[in-house]
Formats: C-alpha cells, sequence, structure tokens
C-alpha cells in the first residue's frame, strides 16, 4: 500500500464510523456501557503509556537531521 492510501482510507473510516455510532446510539444501543465497566485505574494505567507511544510515533516520523 502507498503512502497516500493510509490517510484516505483513515479519512473516510472515522467519519463513517462516527456515524454509525451515532445511528446505533440513536437506535437503542448505548456503546459507552463497555467502557464504563471499566475500573477507571485501568485507565490511568493506559494513559502514560498510550502517550509514551504516541511520542516514539511522532518521534520515529519526524525526519532526522
Amino acid at each position: 500500500m502507498n503512502r497516500e492510501a493510509l490517510p484516505l482510507i483513515i479519512g473516510i473510516l472515522i467519519p463513517i464510523i462516527i456515524v454509525a455510532l451515532i445511528v446505533l446510539y440513536l437506535s437503542g444501543y448505548d456503546m459507552t456501557v463497555y467502557l464504563r465497566k471499566i475500573n477507571i485505574i485501568y485507565y490511568l494505567l493506559i494513559l502514560p503509556f498510550a502517550l509514551g507511544l504516541l511520542a516514539a510515533v511522532i518521534w520515529y516520523r519526524k525526519p532526522q537531521d
């Protein structure tokens, strides 16, 4: 897959997923029930790892001079 296709695919799929979640919510399916069942401590544990992974990806993609 070329480098231009991935942002295009992401740019197309994200609005479709958001609209699908809104339609499901309006139809009576509440997707946040599953997120509310997770204990808050797990969110606090995952957040630093996610931020570190994001920083590593941004640093890796930065052009090295």
